[in-house]
């Protein structure tokens, strides 16, 4: 949601010292990392304007800061982490109670001597309902070692709760109950072998027999994986929400007892990184070889009480801990390997280790001295900005030897941890990617920092992934697996999709948590993963992709061998011979990135591990209305038109004229690549959807000063162009004809010219020195003829024509170079509008700005590589985009400096005080080519129209988001036509321009002439005919680009009201006194204008 803090915005004095007050005396500290999968609910942080409100006082001390941003966005966290922090005092008091009857429980469980595993098993399988969690890998029932159970040397709350810095998340407090296990339970070498964690797994076990054979009331006991990691199970209490008399265990807490060794138990130099500690493991490939992965588990088990200590305890610490904890859960983030294995915790760690080192000379990082904002930026930059996986990063520790894996290193010596350990190298590849993103966002001025970092969720289904991927193996064994199976597709797809794609990331599902009487959940029936992609859109579509050449032997093998037989050797003009690989495009429903990807699961995947694959990215693209090719290129339906144009141009500067052409000028959707249909050289489709383009010739002392005079002497160009065109072989015909005006002032001529492609153009004369002539006639004293109001009606129509409408066309003529996808997201929004009867009142260029948007100020998100991803996004923005309080700016080419934005929002705020009620201008839409604001959306859409446009936007957002990956791409396209008050169903004969012939020869076409003549739009032009009959009185929708239906809405003044004499429309008597609009007899006439067109009208009541 793109919220901004605005000065209209209210809050007393006393509110806001309360809110400093509170979170002041908040305790310091950080939260431990939170080991059971929550997502950070919509509801929770769909956060409204209410509590972003403060008074005009700080408002213009936060103003006049030289550090405005980084006053605003303090003030900002500081409300949201209020709202997201729990009521400490009225729930203490439950959470002690119940933490208490779990300590006095743990401490009375009796103790178990000395069992072999296979004893344990057996005695457990006798006597108790729990069954222990043992690693599946590593239970080894002729193990020699001993296990046993005694009271734990320390039982002590900890992390965030303990500390009252928790976040409430998904409507709950997470509190961590850490349990150190005692050292005598273990011997020296119970590191080796996985030996510690069977030992870990009965204790564990034990605790569990013991709190429920204590039959705790109110209390559901199960088992979990803490951060998704099947070596490190937990016991999870949650309150039972079916038993009575639940007081003192209210549903908004769950409890976690974690296990922890003592920081002493294992020597640190034996559990370093490059040390083998799976000396005798069943695992291929793992034996006497380095074992980091086992270490770092290893070492985080005995240093997790440790780790609090080394965090920073200073208030803005304190501040950037939460805010981060936010910021990585909005992105799917948490400390569980399933989702990226990177939280609060480790974030924490970062930030406090960046405090005390990092830079040149041992120096810190982070200063001492920052704000929260300047530790979260700064933060943000070293994550983006450092590469952890090429240069690693050593905290006090000098010797300590490395293993190469791929994965990110950031080592504390102190604790001989890699605190980045449960990170892969695509999920560290992603967290890099949204911290350059929120970077780029907190560096744009045209960007509300806080809402592009902070609330707004960035992790829906359809958002963050230009395509999708999804995998359901059937076998079970695969489950076992499961982080080899993702490591195998990232680097299958990697090399496979090459330079296609950013970044490959493949995610698994977290393991959920299970019964104790359960076995561990390590068996799931069903096992999906969902490979999400970053694509190029410059390459993605590419059919041909050259290989290494001939003479590369090696790298010439591992190609083949990858490819099989699609591999093929090629000589291509440069004279290289490369291997090389082709695959054709047989349409936008299957390019050839959906074939690469079938090919690699097919050739490098296992039934198994392939079945059920689906590719969900591109859901979108059978929408987009063109024609059918087998070019790669996005922008190629559009190459036909731009090739006549510059054609057409050329042939006009070499003709012999009175002055010579300054600039000729492409002014129409169809030479920038946003019309809903491609130019085709049907001369039906090309006469009904001329291309309009200008011409300006060189400055001359004898244009006449007389607006009559001038549109003669553009005539007189305009057939002086004709008569040269008439030589040209490329043309067809030329016509001249008049613009049909809406005032009394004199009608501008044009030039209609078809080309021998079949293309039409429509070419106007701009003379600059006509705006001058207007603008002094509407501020002349003098009385006229026209009114001032038709007078200034023309300046903005003339301003629109030849200034804004060349310059939109260019602007949006290079983003669509930039970004090829953008030409087909503008051509889906617009059929999106159109779907929904709304053609009449959003402009073409309202609807590129919002599609641009998305593009240039992507954030939270970088620009999107896919038509799904784009187009999803633009309705989200159109869905939370407050257009009464927040103008929408776009800066095309980073043109907009900070002062030319505050001029835009200081019209935008006039414009609200000289139309409260948003009678004429509801959407504030400028850029920086247009900085008026109102050249796109003045008069149109109206106040209702616009809440409207938000609210089908909202509703598709919501069905995107419900629906995830299952939605129905059409069903975001039928519209709903139960709110309109009439509907007026046409013939779908009369909805397209037909050329009348007659069956008589003698009669038909027979000169180029000719062509202009008898091509009509029935549908369009009856549309007109009522809007310019009833549209006082009546608001009217319908879909231009296909007229079957037309809705109607009554405005609200032709309700009941008092009758008097020069009403404009037909009333019938309402009571004595007041009189209404005559429905029956309005649409009667309405169905007589139409005639045959109309084949019924329905009135709804």
């Amino acid at each position: 949601m793109d919220v901004r803090l605005t000065k209209r915005q209210k809050r007393s004095e006393q509110e806001l010292s309360e809110q400093k007050s509170c979170t002041s005396s908040s305790e310091d500290g950080v939260s431990e990392p939170s080991t059971v999968p929550l997502s950070l609910s919509k509801s929770k942080l769909n956060v409204s304007r209410s509590f972003l409100t403060y008074s005009n006082a700080n408002a213009e001390k936060a103003f006049s800061d030289s550090s405005y941003h980084s006053s605003l966005f303090k003030l900002q966290t500081d409300e949201l982490l209020k709202k997201l922090k729990p009521h400490y005092k009225s729930r203490m008091a439950s959470a002690e109670t119940a933490l208490r009857m779990l300590r006095d429980t743990i401490d009375n469980i009796p103790e178990r001597k000395n069992l072999t595993i296979s004893e344990a098993e057996r005695i457990f399988e006798k006597s108790s309902i729990v069954r222990i969690p043992f690693p599946r890998s590593t239970a080894e029932s002729g193990s020699n070692f001993m296990l046993a159970y005694s009271k734990p040397a320390k039982v002590d709350v900890i992390g965030s709760f303990a500390r009252k810095t928790a976040l409430l998340l998904n409507g709950k407090v997470t509190i961590d109950l850490g349990l150190t296990m005692p050292s005598h339970l273990f011997q020296a070498k119970d590191y080796r072998d996985y030996r510690y964690f069977q030992k870990r797994a009965y204790y564990l076990a034990c605790l569990a027999d013991g709190i429920q054979k204590a039959n705790i009331p109110s209390l559901d006991l199960s088992f979990a994986y803490q951060d998704d990691n099947p070596l490190q199970p937990i016991l999870m209490v949650d309150p039972f929400q079916d038993a009575p008399g639940r007081e003192p265990f209210q549903s908004q807490y769950r409890i976690r007892i974690l296990l922890a060794a003592s920081g002493d138990l294992f020597p640190l130099d034996k559990t370093l990184p490059a040390k083998a500690c799976l000396r005798h493991s069943t695992l291929k490939g793992e034996d006497n070889h380095p074992s980091p992965m086992y270490n770092a588990i290893l070492r985080s088990e005995c240093c997790s009480l440790l780790s609090c200590e080394l965090f920073s305890q200073s208030d803005a610490c304190r501040d950037v801990f939460m805010l981060g904890a936010v910021w990585l859960r909005q992105r799917g983030f948490s400390s569980s390997i399933a989702e990226g294995g990177f939280g609060q915790f480790e974030w924490a760690s970062v930030v406090s280790m960046l405090t005390r080192g990092g830079g040149q000379a041992g120096r810190p990082i982070l200063s001492s001295g920052y704000s929260s904002y300047q530790l979260f930026k700064v933060t943000l930059q070293y994550l983006a900005n450092t590469d952890l996986t090429s240069s690693p990063a050593l905290f006090q520790s000098t010797n300590v030897q490395l293993v190469n894996t791929g994965r990110p290193v950031f080592f504390d010596g102190v604790r001989g941890l890699n605190l980045l350990f449960k990170m892969s190298p695509w999920s560290y590849q992603l967290l890099r990617k949204e911290a350059s993103t929120s970077l780029g966002a907190l560096n744009d001025p045209l960007v509300t920092h806080f809402y592009s970092t902070g609330p707004v969720k960035a992790d829906g289904p359809r958002i963050p992934f230009d395509m999708h991927d999804d995998l359901e193996p059937g076998s079970t064994s695969v489950c076992d697996r499961a982080s080899d199976l993702a490591a195998k597709v990232y680097e299958r797809f990697s090399y496979g999709l090459g330079d296609r794609a950013t970044l490959i990331y493949p995610q698994m599902p977290c393991r959920p948590s299970w019964e104790l009487t359960s076995p561990p959940c390590l068996l799931r029936s069903i096992l999906y993963m969902t490979v999400g992609l970053f694509l190029r859109p410059e390459n993605s579509r590419r059919t041909v992709d050259r290989g290494p050449p001939i003479e590369n032997r090696q790298s010439s093998a591992f190609f083949r061998e990858f490819w099989g037989a699609k591999a093929e050797l090629r000589r291509f003009k440069d004279g290289t011979i490369l291997e090389s690989l082709i695959w054709d495009e047989s349409g936008l429903d299957q390019g050839p990135l959906d074939k690469i990807i079938k090919y690699i699961l097919n050739r490098h995947f296992d039934d198994h591990e392939s079945s059920g694959a689906e590719l969900s990215g591109e859901i979108f693209n059978n929408l987009v209305p063109q024609r059918r090719s087998t070019h790669s290129d996005i922008l190629w339906p559009f190459s036909l038109a731009r090739s006549a144009f510059e054609s057409l141009c050329k042939s006009i500067r070499a003709l012999d004229l009175p002055l010579h052409v300054r600039q000729l000028s492409a002014a129409s959707p169809q030479l920038r690549f946003s019309s809903l249909h491609a130019p085709e050289s049907s001369l039906p489709y090309s006469l009904k959807s001329p291309i309009e383009f200008h011409i300006q010739f060189e400055g001359s002392t004898r244009w006449p000063q007389d607006l009559v005079a001038i549109q003669r002497t553009k005539l007189a160009f305009l057939l002086k162009i004709a008569e040269g065109l008439d030589r040209d072989d490329s043309v067809l015909a030329a016509s001249l004809g008049l613009s049909d005006a809406k005032h009394q002032l004199p009608e501008e001529p044009s030039l209609d010219i078809i080309t021998v492609d079949g293309i039409t153009f429509r070419l106007r004369v701009h003379h600059e020195h006509e705006l001058a002539i207007l603008e002094q006639a509407l501020y002349s004293q003098v009385h006229l003829a026209v009114s001032r109001e038709e007078i200034a009606v023309a300046v903005s129509d003339w301003k629109r024509e030849f200034i804004q409408s060349p310059t939109h066309t260019q602007a949006l003529y290079t983003l669509s170079i930039q970004f090829p996808v953008l030409s087909l997201t503008i051509r889906l929004f617009k059929r999106w509008r159109d779907a929904h009867l709304l053609s009449p009142h959003i402009q073409d260029e309202l609807i590129e700005l919002l599609a641009m948007r998305t593009f240039v100020h992507p954030y939270p998100w970088q620009p999107p590589g896919s038509l799904t991803s784009a187009f999803v996004r633009t309705l989200a923005f159109v869905a939370n985009w407050d257009w009464h309080t927040d103008p929408l700016i776009v800066d095309l080419n980073s043109e907009l400096a900070k002062q030319d934005v505050e001029a835009i929002n200081v019209r935008f705020q006039a414009w609200r005080k000289l139309d409260p009620g948003i009678s004429r201008v509801a959407m504030f839409a400028a850029s920086n080519v247009d900085r008026d604001g109102t050249t796109w959306t003045d008069r149109r859409p109206a106040k209702m129209v616009a809440s409207r446009f938000t609210n089908l936007a909202r509703a598709a957002s919501d069905l995107v988001r419900d629906r995830g990956l299952d939605i129905e791409p059409e069903a975001l396209f039928t519209p709903s036509l139960a709110g309109y008050d009439f509907l007026i169903h046409l013939k779908r004969g009369y909805s397209t321009g037909s050329q009348r012939r007659s069956s008589y020869k003698n009669l038909q076409t027979k000169s180029s002439e000719d062509l202009f003549e008898g091509i009509l739009d029935h549908s369009q032009r009856f549309f007109d005919e009522l809007q310019d009959l009833y549209g006082d009185n009546v608001i009217l929708f319908c879909n231009k680009s296909a007229p079957t239906v037309i809705a109607g809405l009554w405005k609200p003044q032709t309700g009941p009201r008092n009758w008097k004499v020069g009403l404009d429309y037909s009333t019938v008597p309402k009571s004595e006194s007041e009189v209404t609009i005559n429905k029956a007899s309005t649409l009667h006439d309405i169905a007589r204008l139409g005639g045959d067109m109309i084949t019924r009208i329905d009135q709804i009541s």
